[in-house]
């Protein structure tokens, strides 16, 4: 009896990494929905668009030709870059990685958002460049045109990823958790 106590410590390890694991894998498949979930949604703006925009095009004129005809441009741009994430995030496992790489993929992807805040408020301020410079340009109407489709597409991509930046954070503390329990296992053994 006594050689089998020696082994109840060995046990409660295995099964404290066991349980880790499973939250860390749980908090993984939670951030790939999260970020299919944004992929997706810029997939669909951005199909979306270039369909109405498409459409719209051949019965416009003037500002609102150049607005559709950037709408088609800017989404091009959206369309691979939803199409190259969603392919990373279903090409790979995240239930597979480990809990430092679940920590870097998490604050990577976190930065990644933060940039992109950044360029949207940048492109917000091109737009608004573009329709004061509309006022006084021979190239008034293309101006005016390009400036109202970056403000819309800045616009939704700024929303988008604000709302994907919220989703994230939320879920930062829990994986705080994870990393304190995993600590605190270190400090048993």
């Amino acid at each position: 009896m006594r050689k089998y106590l020696c082994l109840l410590p060995l046990l409660l390890v295995c099964l404290s990494a066991s349980a880790q694991g499973s939250t860390t894998a749980a908090f993984n498949l939670q951030q790939a929905e999260t970020l299919k979930f944004g992929m997706l949604a810029l997939g669909a703006w951005a199909l979306l668009n270039i369909l109405i925009s498409s459409i719209k095009l051949t019965k416009s004129s003037r500002n609102r030709r150049y607005f559709f005809q950037m709408n088609i441009y800017w989404n091009i741009v959206n369309m691979v870059i939803a199409g190259g994430s969603l392919y990373f995030l279903l090409s790979t496992d995240p239930g597979a990685r480990t809990l430092a790489a679940s920590i870097d993929f998490h604050y990577w992807n976190l930065k990644l958002l933060y940039l992109s805040i950044g360029l949207d408020l940048a492109f917000l301020m091109l737009a608004a460049y573009l329709k004061e410079r509309s006022l006084s340009s021979p190239r008034a109407e293309q101006y005016l045109g390009y400036g109202q489709s970056i403000t819309l597409q800045g616009l939704f991509l700024l929303m988008l990823d604000i709302v994907l930046v919220v989703l994230l954070e939320g879920r930062a503390e829990e994986l705080l958790a994870v990393v304190a329990r995993h600590g605190d296992d270190r400090v048993v053994e």
